[in-house]
């Protein structure tokens, strides 16, 4: 029986999304309980909660991108996502009485899609553990090539029978109960960056899954998006965002298309970007400046009288007064990014005929 061809976006493929934010809850729960354990210390409770909303933010990035919100395509060393999810798997293993084991972490190979990255190997790692006896190691072993690197999940369980090996990635779960969802997510996934996920022959017990991702640092990234939009080259633009998912994708985005970026995360950056220099225009999420939006938009207004003044919020039907007495782009969020290009490519038409 030949595998079935999965098609379309697997970020959008709602049983796979939501087994991975299953697996992120997981995560998440196993570190609340850790936090709230009998005498952990106040550095342990620091370090269990700054994993609870790491993983809590993957879910949320999971579920938004899955309603068509903007991804950002987000390039990372592959030895620090696996130790960070090894990292955060620590609290799974010692439940089930086992190790994960990281090996080659030193190894340099940078790639792209690094929450795909991470949850294809989340979703390796636990179910290594799943079938890992207690006493035994989890091996993750980083290899690198010139155009590729890979990593390989190990574990000493009782394997997967030959008649199986393929069926395991057309949605046979290898747990009884199991929606067989998770390798097959996780090989969409990994294809879609044209990389892939397989099961490798070997002599012995246990299971050993392979990752295959291309380096970016060898090989052309996948692009954000195929839409073409307006050149933004010349102009010099200022983003206020506290959040630093959107933060990154507009500074990338925007730098993409030749502006001149330049971030804010709080009304004091705001304060010190102002005082250095002026802008062609300014995307202002209100959440920053929510302390004194109306100072901030004056300093705004006084510093750069004809800059293109962008609102972006969720809740544009309660806007600060301000706000409505100022002639401002107003974007909605969730946004789409091409959104914010339509924008600043009006604005900037004009200065290109000036």
């Amino acid at each position: 029986m030949t595998e079935p061809e999965h098609r379309g976006d697997p970020h959008t493929d709602l049983a796979g999304v939501l087994h991975d934010v299953s697996n992120a809850l997981t995560v998440l729960l196993g570190w609340v309980s850790e936090a709230r354990a009998p005498g952990a210390t106040p550095e342990a409770v620091a370090y269990a909660l700054t994993i609870v909303e790491q993983r809590a933010r993957i879910a949320r990035d999971l579920a938004r991108h899955a309603i068509g919100s903007p991804r950002f395509d987000e390039q990372r060393e592959l030895g620090a996502i696996v130790e960070e999810v090894a990292q955060a798997l620590k609290v799974e293993a010692q439940r089930k009485g086992a190790r994960v084991v990281v090996r080659g972490a030193e190894e340099e190979a940078k790639v792209a899609g690094a929450l795909d990255v991470s949850q294809v190997l989340t979703n390796l790692i636990l179910n290594a553990l799943a079938y890992a006896p207690s006493g035994t190691h989890v091996n993750v072993t980083i290899t690198v090539d010139d155009a590729r690197c890979g990593v390989l999940v190990a574990d000493d369980g009782p394997g997967v029978e030959a008649h199986r090996r393929e069926r395991i990635f057309q949605g046979d779960s290898m747990r009884p109960g199991g929606a067989g969802v998770g390798l097959r997510h996780s090989r969409d996934l990994a294809r879609a960056w044209g990389g892939d996920v397989e099961l490798v022959p070997h002599e012995g017990g246990g299971a050993r899954f392979r990752v295959t991702w291309p380096r970016v640092d060898a090989v052309p990234r996948p692009p954000v998006s195929t839409s073409r939009v307006s050149d933004l080259s010349g102009m010099h633009v200022l983003v206020v965002e506290d959040d630093l998912a959107v933060r990154q994708l507009l500074e990338a985005a925007l730098d993409a298309r030749g502006a001149a970026v330049t971030i804010a995360a709080t009304a004091s950056e705001l304060t010190a970007c102002l005082t250095k220099s002026t802008f062609h225009a300014v995307l202002v999420d209100l959440s920053p400046i929510a302390g004194d939006a109306p100072g901030a938009i004056a300093a705004i207004r006084a510093r750069c009288p004809d800059a293109t003044l962008v609102v972006i919020t969720g809740n544009a039907d309660a806007l600060p007064e301000a706000v409505v007495a100022e002639t401002v782009e107003l974007v909605r969020k969730p946004f789409e990014v091409r959104e914010i290009f339509a924008v600043l490519g009006r604005a900037a038409a004009p200065k290109k005929q000036a």
